[in-house]
């Protein structure tokens, strides 16, 4: 498409390009550059057009599309980036992953600028608007045992932080063992689904909502959630935060892959671990009490001191919170 080839142009070019040297490295006619450029202003892109000198993309920190998360992601220079799916609405990105796992067979990312029926953990809803958060879900098929499968969380929960220090210089904490905090306030969720059957794996899709440029929340929520623009006051440009936490996820699954547990990953988790050495209320269905948090095993299961006894507290059959909060 005409308009994407345009946009990668003016994505590349700090400064002004003419009409007439696109026109001329696209083989197309003038006109035509021009009707390309009118439908990126439609589409969101700020492009500043002045005559004698040609077009300037502005911020886009509001606009979002494949062509913007392939070219940062590519900016990393790695082998075999995942295939890009870019949607404007979805109902969940994680839906729309399981629909065409089967027809892909390499790694993929859906992205999406907006989610209908957007949830996490424990089935809770996640507000899902438009043209100021991060919504996707990477797709991958990996050769591990079925029981290893729900390490990816953690393992996208520390290539998260990282991303976000990379881009924010902050030091955002994670909430054992799928919400990304800074402040005492969620910024982002994960949450990871898994297809198997016989033969073992199909697919483990790792869904990532992210807080970035909200300017406010609703009041339900507004005392325990934030966004990374409502705690550091940056505007971001949102591919670029996306292609940050692919690349670091893809550094950290590899280092996760020689052992297939948290041994080499341990330290990096627990250094942002919010919970460690803190007092946390274990939720449990059968039982619910309060305990010290001592951090993770190989395993990614976290373990709690009570009552002078170590226990292990496994994702997905109990809920852990602070003892005075949420964090």
């Amino acid at each position: 498409m005409l308009k994407n080839e345009v946009l990668k142009i003016l994505l590349s070019n700090k400064s002004h390009v003419s009409g007439q040297n696109i026109s001329k490295y696209l083989g197309v006619s003038r006109t035509a550059i021009w009707k390309a450029v009118s439908t990126l202003k439609k589409d969101g892109y700020n492009i500043e057009s002045v005559n004698n000198k040609g077009y300037l993309l502005l911020n886009k920190n509001e606009t979002l599309s494949r062509v913007e998360i392939e070219q940062c992601i590519n900016a990393y220079n790695y082998s075999n980036p995942p295939k890009i799916i870019y949607l404007n609405e979805v109902d969940s990105t994680n839906n729309y992953a399981k629909k065409v796992s089967d027809s892909l067979n390499a790694d993929f990312l859906v992205v999406s600028d907006m989610q209908t029926l957007g949830k996490g953990r424990l089935g809770r809803s996640w507000d899902s608007p438009s043209g100021s958060s991060i919504f996707m879900s990477l797709c991958i098929k990996p050769d591990i045992a079925i029981e290893k499968a729900s390490i990816i969380t953690l393992v996208m929960a520390v290539s998260l932080c990282e991303a976000i220090e990379e881009i924010y210089s902050i030091e955002p904490l994670i909430k054992w063992p799928n919400d990304i905090v800074f402040n005492s306030k969620k910024i982002s969720g994960i949450l990871t689904e898994m297809s198997s059957d016989m033969d073992g794996i199909k697919y483990i899709i790792s869904g990532v909502g992210i807080n970035v440029n909200n300017k406010d929340f609703p009041d339900n929520i507004k005392e325990t959630a934030s966004s990374l623009f409502l705690e550091t006051g940056i505007l971001m440009d949102r591919a670029r935060l996306i292609a940050s936490t692919v690349y670091h996820f893809y550094n950290n699954f590899n280092i996760f892959l020689k052992t297939e547990d948290m041994t080499d990953l341990k330290e990096k988790y627990e250094k942002h671990l919010a919970n460690i050495g803190k007092e946390v209320k274990i939720l449990d269905p059968k039982n619910k009490y309060t305990a010290t948090a001592l951090g993770i095993d190989e395993s990614g299961a976290l373990l709690v001191n009570t009552d002078g006894k170590i226990k292990r507290i496994i994702s997905g059959e109990v809920s852990v919170r602070g003892l005075y909060g949420y964090v």
